[in-house]
This record gives structure tokens, sequence and C-alpha cells, in this order.
């Protein structure tokens, strides 16, 4: 080969040569460029605020001073969903709501329980001469008949005060021909009770709403049906429309019950 074509391959090796030393400095550059300036991801440090709650303060009733607690790892921070309420679900709801009404019942029941009892007071300070028949017939010793005797009669001496065994109204004052003069009255719970026998100069008046002790008036002898007995008050009791005894009315016992001990 000649001497011009060696030079001329010289020449062209030697920019290939150059050529590929440059691209492979260039490779160089670039790749340390890229190391360098990638960006990093940041480091940040735990908030003081986190720190502070979730290192919890111990107070020392002793002598007062704090410690932090010793914790550790993701058992220090602390988060929203750490504490969570849950509402009563529909069951849970019903059965408080039938609890509180239950407990509101009993609790109205056991106040109208304890609710005080008016006891009936004896018409007249006297003892039972002639009891209730109870529908059975009896011989009057007045009149000789058999015949019902729908009262009480209790002994007592004329002039002798008659009460009000309860609060109510006087329903009426009239003289009857065989009874005499007699007081009726009309109660709270319906009951009538009716005095019979009294003597003129009554302290009731129909219509007046007397309490429980009011004097009504004074035994009589005006009392025909029954003069042949000794001087008493004849006293009647009427519940829906029914005689019922004086006897077990005065000793506050209920009507249905007395009717079932009877029976």
């Amino acid at each position: 080969m000649n001497k011009t074509t060696r030079a001329g391959m010289s020449g062209k090796g030697f920019y290939a040569a150059l050529s590929l030393s440059v691209a492979m400095v260039g490779a160089a550059c670039w790749y340390a460029y890229s190391a360098a300036g990638k960006p990093q991801q940041p480091q940040i440090a735990e908030s003081s605020l986190t720190a502070e709650y979730t290192a919890p303060r111990v107070t020392s009733a002793a002598n007062g001073t704090q410690t932090a607690a010793q914790t550790s790892g993701p058992a220090r921070r602390t988060t929203a969903a750490a504490v969570t309420t849950t509402a009563p679900d529909a069951e849970e709801a019903a059965a408080l709501v039938h609890k509180t009404t239950e407990s509101t019942a009993a609790t109205a029941a056991t106040a109208e329980t304890a609710a005080p009892v008016v006891q009936p007071m004896m018409p007249v300070d006297g003892t039972v001469i002639q009891p209730f028949s109870n529908g059975e017939l009896v011989k009057s010793k007045t009149t000789g008949i058999w015949q019902t005797h729908n009262g009480a009669d209790f002994a007592a001496s004329q002039g002798t005060e008659v009460y009000a065994v309860l609060d109510g109204t006087v329903t009426a004052v009239e003289r009857d021909a065989l009874w005499g003069i007699c007081v009726t009255m009309l109660h709270d719970d319906g009951t009538v009770t009716r005095y019979c026998g009294l003597n003129d100069g009554l302290n009731a008046e129909a219509g007046q709403v007397l309490p429980r002790g009011t004097v009504l008036g004074a035994v009589g002898d005006t009392n025909e049906a029954e003069s042949a007995q000794t001087s008493h008050l004849h006293f009647e009791v009427l519940q829906n429309d029914d005689y019922v005894d004086p006897e077990v009315f005065l000793a506050g016992i209920p009507v249905n019950s007395a009717a079932q001990d009877a029976q």
C-alpha cells in the first residue's frame, strides 16, 4: 500500500478515535450530572406536636411532677381513628324506650298505690242494734211485717250529733212518712249515704258541699217505721244503686271483697 493510502487511513482512524472518546466523555458527564441532580425524598422530622401527644404525660400525685410514658415505634403515633363513638341501633333504642316506659308506669302505679285512702268515719257514736239484712226478710218489731232491712240501726239517744261519714254533696233533705227527717249525700266515688230519723234543726241544706265530719243534725224521734225500737239512727249506703252493708262500708272493706267472702 502506498504512503497516501496509509496517511488517509491514519487520518480517518484518528478522527474516529477522537469521536469515540468525545462520546464516552459526554456519556460519563451525563451520567454524573443525572446522578448528582436527581431529586431526593425529603426526610421530614417528626412533628414536635405529634411527639407531644404521642408521649403522654403522667402526673404523679405525690410530687406533682410529670413523666413521659416510654413508647416506641408505631405505637407512639396517635390517630383520630383511635377514638370512635358508636350510636345505639334501633333494637337498643327501642329496648331503652320500653324500659323507660315500664319504669315510668311502675313509678305511677307505686304513687297511686301509696296515695292515702280516706277512711269513712262513724255517722254516730253508738253500737248496731239492727244489722243490714242483705236482701233477706226480717220481721219488723214495729209493724210485725216481714221485710228487708236496707240499713243498719245505731243506738243513740235523742240529741246525739250525726256526722257526714265522707266529703260529699247534700243531694236531698226531706221528711219521709216512714223514715222521718232524712239527709242524703253523694260522695266523690259515687257512693250515696242516707241518714234517717233525725230531729228538726238540721245543719245541712240541699246543694251544700260538706267535708267529712260535718255535723248534719241530731238523732230525733221522727222514724215512724221503727218507732218500737230504742232511740237510734237508721243509716243506709248505696253503691251502683244497690244497698250495701253499712258496717262493711264503714270498715273500709271493698264491697266486692265482702261479697266474695260471703260466698
